[in-house]
C-alpha cells in the first residue's frame, strides 16, 4: 500500500516512507500522509489525527482526569496495560463521558468544555441554506444573464437570490451605472412575476470608497433590496485608517452587509490591516450583517472570526460571490468552514425564510 502510494502521479516528492506509514509532497505543494493501522485501531487513529495538536492535548488532559490514557493505537486504564477498543470516533468520546464532537470543532477552543455541559453547537448543514446573496451576472463581470442564474438557483432548490453586481467606481468589473441598473431593476420584476414562488432580490455589491462613503448617492442606494459594502481599493491604509473607513461605511443607513472584511485573496495577497473587533461590534450595533464569503481563494472572514461574530450575536451570510452558475455550489463547499466557526442554522441569514428575509430588509429600510 505505501509502494503505491509514494508512486502515485501527482507525487513530486518522497519525503519518507516505511511499512505502515508515508510522507509525501504533491504537485500542489501539499504534503500527504498515508497511515495504514490495524482494524481494531482505525477509529482511535481517525480520531488522532482528524483532531488538532491542540485538541488532542485537551483531550488527553481530560482522559487523565478520568483515569484513561489516550493516543493513536486506543484508549487505555492507567492501571491496566489492554487498549479498550472503541467502534468508532462517538464510542470513544463516549467512553470519556463527552458528547461526539464534530471534526470541524476539534481544535482546542472549548469544544471539551461545551462537549462536558451538552452545549455544542447543532452545526449547519447543506439543506438548512435557503437562497443566495453576492451573485454576479454579465450586468458587470459575471459570465452568465441574469436569467441563468435565476434559473439555475431556482433549479437547485433555493427559494430565492441576491443580485450584488458591481457598483459604477468598479470600472475594471463594468460597473453598473444608473441607467443599466434600471434596466437590470426591470429585468428582475419580470423574472419575479413569472417565477412568483422564487424571489429575486435587488441588490449592489457598492465599492466602500476611501472615504468610507459607499459609492452611489442616498436616492440611487434606496431602490436597492439590500446593498453589500466591499472593499476593491486602496487597500495599504493603516490599521487605523482602514478600521475608520469601514466603520464609517457601516454606519450607512443603506449598507446591509459587509462584505469579503479583510480583502485577502488566499495564497496571494494578505488581508489589509483592520480591527476586525471593532467590526464586529459595530455589526452586532447597527444589525449589520457580516459576509462569510465562500469563494475558496477568499473564505473571508477567517472561522476564527465568525465564532467571535457569533458570541457577539451577529448573523452571518454564506456568499458564493459567484460570477457563473457553477460557482453558486460554492456555498456548499463553504459550509465546512462556516462549521469550523461554530455557525448553526439560526447564525446564518440566509438559513431564513423568504418572509422573514424581506421583513428584515424593509426593516432596515424604515430604522436605517
Amino acid at each position: 500500500v505505501i509502494g503505491e502510494f509514494i508512486n502515485l502521479p501527482m507525487v513530486t516528492q518522497i519525503i519518507g516512507s516505511g511499512e505502515t506509514k508515508g510522507s509525501v509532497i504533491l504537485k500542489s505543494g501539499i504534503q500527504a500522509d498515508l497511515r495504514v493501522v490495524k482494524p481494531l485501531e482505525f477509529p482511535h487513529a481517525l480520531q488522532h489525527f482528524t483532531g488538532s495538536k491542540e485538541h488532542n492535548t485537551d483531550l488527553r488532559r481530560h482522559a487523565k482526569s478520568l483515569g484513561y490514557k489516550v493516543n493513536e493505537y486506543g484508549l487505555f486504564k492507567e492501571e491496566d496495560s489492554g487498549p479498550i477498543y472503541c467502534d468508532d470516533e462517538a464510542g470513544i468520546y463516549l467512553q470519556l463521558g463527552l458528547a461526539y464532537i464534530p471534526p470541524e470543532l476539534r481544535e482546542g477552543l472549548g469544544e471539551i468544555e461545551a462537549a462536558l455541559a451538552g452545549e455544542l453547537p447543532e452545526l449547519i448543514w447543506p439543506e438548512a441554506i435557503k437562497g443566495i446573496f453576492h451573485v454576479h451576472t454579465n450586468y458587470s463581470d459575471g459570465v452568465n444573464s441574469l436569467r441563468e442564474m435565476a434559473e439555475a438557483a431556482n433549479r437547485r432548490g433555493y427559494r430565492y437570490l441576491g443580485i450584488a453586481d458591481h457598483s459604477g467606481t468598479a470600472v475594471y468589473a463594468r460597473g453598473l451605472s444608473s441607467e443599466i441598473l434600471l434596466k437590470q431593476f426591470e429585468e428582475i420584476e419580470e423574472l419575479n412575476r413569472e417565477y412568483p414562488d422564487f424571489r429575486i432580490f435587488k441588490g449592489i455589491e457598492a465599492d466602500i470608497l476611501a472615504s468610507g462613503e459607499l459609492d452611489y448617492g442616498s436616492e440611487i442606494l434606496a431602490k436597492f433590496d439590500f446593498v453589500i459594502g466591499s472593499i476593491h481599493s486602496h487597500f495599504r491604509m493603516n490599521k487605523n485608517e482602514m478600521t475608520a473607513r469601514i466603520l464609517k461605511a457601516m454606519d450607512s443607513p443603506f449598507l446591509t452587509m459587509l462584505g469579503h472584511a479583510t480583502g485577502r485573496i488566499l495564497l496571494e495577497r494578505p488581508g489589509y490591516e483592520v480591527d476586525l473587533d471593532a467590526v464586529i461590534e459595530k455589526a452586532a450595533e447597527n444589525d449589520v450583517i457580516l459576509e462569510f464569503n465562500a469563494n475558496p481563494y477568499r473564505l473571508d472572514l477567517d472561522w476564527r472570526w465568525l465564532k467571535k461574530a457569533k458570541e457577539r450575536g451577529v448573523k452571518i451570510a454564506i456568499n458564493p460571490d459567484a460570477h457563473s452558475t457553477g460557482e453558486l455550489d460554492l456555498v456548499n463547499s463553504g459550509l465546512a468552514v462556516a462549521r469550523k466557526g461554530w455557525l448553526e442554522t439560526g447564525d446564518v441569514f440566509n438559513c431564513w425564510e423568504t418572509e422573514q428575509v424581506i421583513e428584515y430588509f424593509q426593516r432596515r429600510k424604515i430604522t436605517g
